[in-house]
Formats: structure tokens, sequence, C-alpha cells
């Protein structure tokens, strides 16, 4: 009998609880704790300053290999290594005994010449009054005119001997063309040269100023040239930085001096040269070195933190928006121009004072299949501010 009325009252309770459950759940349903906790961005005008890093390579500003003009045997170097040599200062002296044999028979030649000529125009002169008596023939006339001319002729030529003969002679000194940094000598007292040898005697290299070749790939370059949705303000002046491989800084900055139109077929690279002063010598050619072009200034930048973008399977760059009512909007096809240490320069789909949700993304995969839903954000939003993105651009290059 008693297990009778337990069975009758058990259907009861089990209504009860159904009922209390389904009005908790409702409550829950009501109530703003169960909407997805979310934490957002609040995009803020900011001037961007563009800067990219680029590798590069430092040469002389300008090389001079010195070889010698004439063949003979070194008798002197008149200079020190590793030293810095002014333009004309004599380097090497080549034995000059030949040479100056031939300048002395080349000027002998001239004086020869000469006076040869000096006769022929006494007889041309002695001719001239006995063709008028007509003690003379028009012919032998004619013969000593045109043995004038060819002692003059004559003349000439020696003279252009002798001069060939000074300029051999002269080479037989060695002079630096430029001023710059000259290193060790190839050849030593006692050495053989030649005319027109491959090897250099040694090597003078101008390092003040100094050039800095950077290369960057041709598509990325005509991106910061052409992209039409950037507007910057282009960078005046010395507008390039130089890092050292240790991550120190360069005290003085550079500018472009010039950019490469042709793409290098192997690479599909550009070259860009910029030119340092380099008066204390702490650039050598042939280092790498980081440096770092300022191409200009992005007025009100759209910077938007990365994880707050994602990619969809077409490729685009999508984003989540909180409204002001907050409804969550699903944005897609966003236009991004660059990234910087966790940031994304976008350049259309996020305006400024829009808010992007950039924790949370994966309660919220229903917005994508376009149900509505609303979320909650769990923390005041998060901004940049110019401070805090100029010392990330400085940090940026280490």
């Amino acid at each position: 009998m008693r297990f009778n009325k337990l069975l009758l009252t058990l259907p009861a309770a089990l209504t009860s609880l159904l009922l209390l459950t389904s009005c908790d759940n409702n409550q829950s349903q009501d109530g703003a704790g169960q909407l997805p906790k979310v934490t957002v961005f609040k995009v803020e005008p900011l001037d961007y300053t563009l800067k990219i890093n680029l590798p590069g390579r430092v040469v002389a500003s300008q090389i001079a290999e010195i070889r010698p003009q004439v063949s003979g045997i070194v008798l002197n170097r008149e200079f020190e290594e590793s030293s810095n040599v002014k333009a004309g200062q004599s380097l090497y002296q080549i034995d000059p005994a030949i040479y100056q044999a031939n300048y002395d028979s080349a000027v002998a030649s001239v004086a020869s010449a000469k006076a040869n000529a000096n006769i022929a125009q006494l007889t041309l002169k002695r001719y001239a009054g006995l063709l008028n008596t007509k003690s003379i023939s028009q012919q032998e006339y004619d013969k000593a005119a045109a043995d004038a001319k060819q002692a003059e002729a004559s003349v000439l030529v020696a003279q252009a001997a002798e001069h060939a003969a000074k300029v051999n002679l002269d080479y037989t000194k060695v002079y630096s063309p430029i001023d710059g940094y000259i290193g060790k000598s190839s050849v030593t007292e006692g050495a053989l040269v030649s005319a027109g040898q491959a090897a250099p005697l040694a090597l003078v290299q101008q390092l003040d100023p100094i050039y800095v070749d950077m290369t960057e790939a041709a598509t990325r370059y005509n991106k910061y040239l052409q992209d039409e949705n950037i507007i910057y303000e282009p960078a005046q002046g010395d507008n390039v930085e130089l890092f050292f491989n240790d991550g120190s800084k360069y005290a003085l900055s550079g500018n472009i001096k010039f950019s490469d139109m042709t793409v290098n077929e192997t690479t599909g690279t550009v070259t860009l040269r910029s030119q340092f002063s380099n008066a204390e010598g702490k650039i050598l050619p042939g280092m790498f070195v980081k440096p770092q072009l300022t191409l200009g200034t992005i007025k009100n930048a759209v910077l938007v933190p990365q994880q707050g973008i994602t990619s969809n399977q077409k490729g685009q760059y999508t984003a989540k928006i909180l409204k002001p009512d907050n409804t969550v909007e699903y944005r897609q096809d966003i236009k991004v121009y660059t990234g910087i240490s966790g940031y994304w320069v976008v350049t259309s789909g996020i305006d400024v004072g829009e808010q992007v949700i950039t924790t949370g993304l994966l309660n919220l995969t229903a917005v994508e299949r376009g149900q509505p839903m609303k979320a909650q954000v769990v923390d005041k939003p998060a901004t940049l501010s110019q401070e805090q993105l100029d010392n990330i651009i400085k940090s940026s290059v280490k």
C-alpha cells in the first residue's frame, strides 16, 4: 500500500523538477551571462611612419684599380700600405732608363726635322727669286715647295713621337687617380710588371662618402610606390638609418642616391643605393648591414591587431566587428597594406572608431553563416596610442 502511494507521487515530483529546470534555463537564456565573452580593439587614427628594413652591402663610392701603363721593373713603392693617399700622389716608380732613352732620341729627331724644314724653306725662298728671272723652271720651283711642306710634316711626325715618348716616360711613375684608402700592394720592388696586366698593383677606395646598396623584391617595391589606397607624405632629406649586425645604430643618417629601374633576372629584385658620410671610417666596404628606409608618413592610419583579422577559404582577410548595440558583424574582403610587430595596416574594410573583436572568435562562428548574434565585452576596449606605435616602429628593426 505504501509502495502504491510512492508510485502515485513520483510523476508529480518529476513534473515539478522539469518545471524548475525549464524556468532556470529560460532565466539563463534571457540573462546577459550567456552571451559570448569577447575582447575588442578600438581603432584610433594614428600617424604611421612607413619604414622598410632591407638587406644592404657597403661599397666604396669610388674604386681605382692601379695598373701599370708601361712594362718594366718596379724600382720603388712610394706609399705606406693601409693608408690614405691623395689624388696625384706617386705610388710606384718603374725603371725609366729605356723610356728616357727613347724620349731623348725623339727630342733629337724633332731637332733634326726642324733643321731640315728650315733648309727647305730657305731653298724655297731662293728659288722664288730665280723663278722671277727665269733662271729655273716652274717645275723646279714646285718641287722645292713640295719638299718644304714635306719637311714641315716631318717635324709634326717627330713631335708626335716625342710626345708619345714623353707620355711613356711619365707612365714610369704610377700615380693615384683619386683620394682614398689604399690597402696592401700586390708587388714589391724588383717585380716585373706589364702594361695592361690583369692583376692590379693595388686598390684605392674612396670611403667618404660611402655607399650602401640595398635590394628589394620588385613586386614589393612597386607596391610601395603604386598602392592607390595609401596616400602618405614622402620623407624629406636624409631618410635612411643604418644598423650594424650587432644591433648598434650608425650615428648619421643617409639619403637615397638612386633606385635602379632594372630588375635582376635571377633574383627578381631591384637595387637602391644610399649614401652616408663616413669621416671616421666606421663603415667599411664589403660589410653586410641593415639599412632602414623611411618612405613617408601615412596620416590617420588604421592599425588593427593581427589576431583580430583572419582569412577565409577564398583567401580574403576577414574580421568580426562589434557594433554599438553589441551585435556582431562579419566583415569580409578587408584590404591589408603591410604588417608591423603584431599589427596590420588596413587600407579598406575597417574604419576609424570601429571595434574589432580580438579574442573569443571561436564562439562567434555562427555569425559567419549569417546568423545574428550578440557578444559581451569583458574588458574595456584596447587602443594603440601614438607613443606606443612610435616605440613599435623603433624596435621593429632589431
